[in-house]
């Protein structure tokens, strides 16, 4: 934000500010009048005459004045309570302070209001204004200053503490938020080192059977190296992209099993663009291919995304041979279902699904369940 702008905005909250406060002084200035008109007709309707009905709007101008001058010295508290705070733990040291800011308000106010009026009544000809007896009406007066003096700090108090309780909570959330981030950027380091390990083990296999194999696999590793590293900083990424990714992957395993490996993708138009949990494929199909290729002579992994109601499915079923662990085994051990359901954990809280079953005619299903959002509601 430039100076400019800052200024801009600060006047324009000073002018909200004084709007505010001189439509409250209005409001209890007429308030004031009304009670003071009403009394008055209570007390002497009989014997009011029509003298009397005109001069009604003496104290409509001595209860606007009195509202309107007390507005001005708000600035002048708020200064006071910001300067001298007064809390549970300093009151009986600042209490006096308070006291005798409350006198010295009271008389300014009263000096205000006295000269204020006096400057009134001469332009409008109506003759000098009298106060009554000064040292009864200055007590009469701050009574009410008094009053007047400790409400404003209760409302300025009220606000105050609002406003540390509200920054209190952006901060939390934003040390959560950092928390979140760190914790998602400590996973994905112990998952891409993890994975380029056995994908570099696997080309180190293949490079003695097959150079042309490993050497394509080592050029789809490059390009999925470089995809990775542009999107290493994001949470989330398209559903489009991490097909790219998978692709790239899928390609180099394919180098390496040839006919072995079919992978089948049915993904719906409408989820294209929705927003999964960045390399959230690649190590729960490295999990398929590894069990798979270690039980079967061939394996079939079948990767479907679909939308429903405000929820995204994926669902990655394989022919292997299952998961014979229960589900507090297989989240204490190996990187890929554990990692994943802790990035699931962070990214969305408890409004996820990581579920696996083992399949009556063999091999395992795995099903994701989160919230359905494209990367333009993010934006």
């Amino acid at each position: 934000m430039t100076p400019y702008k800052m200024l801009k905005d600060k006047t324009k909250k000073r002018i909200k500010f004084s709007l505010i406060m001189f439509g409250v002084a209005t409001v209890i200035g007429l308030m004031s009048f009304a009670i003071v008109v009403t009394t008055e007709l209570a007390e002497n309707f009989t014997n009011l005459t029509s003298k009397d009905l005109a001069k009604i709007i003496y104290p409509l101008v001595d209860e606007l004045t009195g509202a309107y001058t007390f507005v001005l010295l708000i600035p002048l508290l708020l200064i006071f309570f910001k300067k001298v705070p007064l809390t549970k733990d300093n009151w009986i040291n600042k209490l006096p302070l308070y006291l005798i800011a409350s006198l010295i308000i009271g008389l300014t106010h009263t000096s205000m209001m006295f000269i204020s009026r006096s400057i009134i009544y001469h332009v409008l000809n109506w003759g000098n204004y009298d106060y009554g007896y000064i040292p009864f009406r200055l007590v009469m007066e701050y009574l009410k200053q008094f009053v007047i003096f400790w409400g404003v700090f209760t409302v300025y108090a009220l606000i105050k503490t609002f406003q540390e309780k509200e920054a209190h909570k952006i901060k939390t959330a934003q040390l959560e938020e950092q928390l979140t981030k760190a914790r998602l950027e400590t996973l994905k380091m112990q998952l891409n080192p993890h994975f380029l390990f056995n994908t570099l083990n696997m080309i180190s296999s293949t490079m003695y059977e097959d150079t042309q194999a490993a050497d394509k696999m080592i050029a789809n590793l490059s390009d999925l190296l470089r995809i990775t590293l542009k999107s290493s900083s994001k949470g989330e990424n398209t559903l489009a992209k991490e097909i790219d990714i998978l692709n790239l992957y899928i390609e180099i395993m394919k180098a390496r099993f040839k006919d072995k490996l079919v992978i089948d993708l049915k993904i719906d138009e409408e989820t294209i663009e929705a927003l999964v949990p960045n390399f959230i494929f690649q190590p729960l199909v490295e999990n398929s291919i590894k069990y798979g290729m270690e039980n079967l002579t061939s394996t079939k992994i079948e990767i479907s995304a679909k939308k429903f109601s405000d929820k995204l499915i994926i669902k990655i079923k394989d022919n292997g041979p299952g998961i014979q662990k229960d589900s507090a085994a297989v989240l204490n051990s190996g990187v890929g279902l554990s990692n994943t359901f802790e990035r699931l954990e962070k990214l969305y809280s408890n409004n996820f699904e990581f579920n696996w079953e083992n399949l009556s005619g063999g091999g395992l299903l795995l099903t994701l369940e989160i919230p359905f959002k494209e990367e333009e509601e993010q934006n």
